[in-house]
């Protein structure tokens, strides 16, 4: 009885070995084929967008106020945050009316216009019968020029004034973060009532002009990529087949994972896809040998 059961032990034991054995190999044939790319398939990848933005501005304050909200869509130039700026905008305004003040040249030029009148009047008088003497004409003459130098002193002082108004305005506008591309708002680094310093990251934005798929793919396989290719790939969780076109092929292989990194940009894809959302792409299949 006992080498009727130890028979009975072995013999189950081979069955086992050879059920298990036969669906390993079936499981690890299939595998290989999906790794060859004898069917083609898929292979995931990330989403995410052209460019991860710090924004910073150029001036130390205080954030005054925030315009946006974690999350939220902006689109080119729309203002992001504010920096205090009651006494820029002053300082705008008084640049402003001190060049837009006229009075000073304009006596500069009545002057001159009666300087020229006077020396006019003084060389007939003394070309007809020298009713004048050169000496009066010739003081005449330097009056003359020395109006003519006022105006020109004034002129150059009111483009000063221009220049310095146009550079009270800039300082005034870099105080305001605008959005350099349409985007999303990733973190607000900074909060309303908080001091930064110039420079300091305040905002991250996720530049969505356009949006990326990439993928990492083994040495053959990535062969079968160029830039310009037209892919397929398939997005999210109802797989909507979104056609892309291939950015980028890494020139190199990672040494550690012996992967080539490929960036495919989506053309045309949904208004409200966002990056993140999970993505495959479409293999082709190999040529039969």
């Amino acid at each position: 009885m006992a080498w009727k059961h130890t028979g009975f032990m072995i013999v189950a034991a081979l069955a086992g070995s050879w059920v298990f054995g036969g669906w390993g190999s079936a499981l690890a044939k299939t595998e290989g084929a999906a790794a060859k790319g004898e069917t083609g398939g898929q292979i995931r990848g990330v989403t995410r967008c052209d460019a991860d933005l710090n924004l910073a501005l150029p001036v130390a304050g205080r954030i005054a106020s925030v315009a946006v909200e974690e999350g939220a869509v902006v689109e080119k130039g729309a203002v992001l945050l504010s920096l205090d700026r009651l006494a820029e905008e002053y300082d705008v305004e008084r640049r402003r009316i001190q060049w837009q003040g006229k009075g000073e040249l304009k006596a500069a030029q009545a002057r001159r216009t009666t300087a020229e009148k006077q020396v006019q009047a003084a060389q007939r008088i003394f070309n007809s019968s020298q009713g004048i003497s050169r000496e009066e004409l010739e003081n005449r003459q330097l009056a003359l020029s020395l109006a003519e130098a006022e105006v020109t002193r004034i002129t150059t002082a009111e483009e000063v004034e221009r220049l310095d108004y146009l550079t009270a305005k800039e300082n005034l506008e870099r105080r305001t973060l605008l959005a350099p591309t349409r985007g999303i708002v990733v973190k607000l680094v900074r909060q309303l009532g908080e001091s930064i310093q110039a420079n300091e990251t305040v905002l991250r934005l996720c530049d969505l002009r356009r949006i990326l798929f990439v993928v990492h793919l083994p040495l053959d396989r990535s062969e079968q990529f160029h830039a310009g290719d037209q892919v397929v790939l398939k997005v999210g969780s109802q797989q909507t087949k979104v056609q892309g076109k291939v950015l980028f092929v890494s020139p190199v292989v990672e040494s550690s994972s012996g992967l080539r990194e490929i960036k495919i940009e989506m053309i045309q894809p949904d208004p409200g896809m966002r990056p993140g959302i999970p993505a495959s792409l479409e293999l082709p299949a190999d040529p039969a040998p």
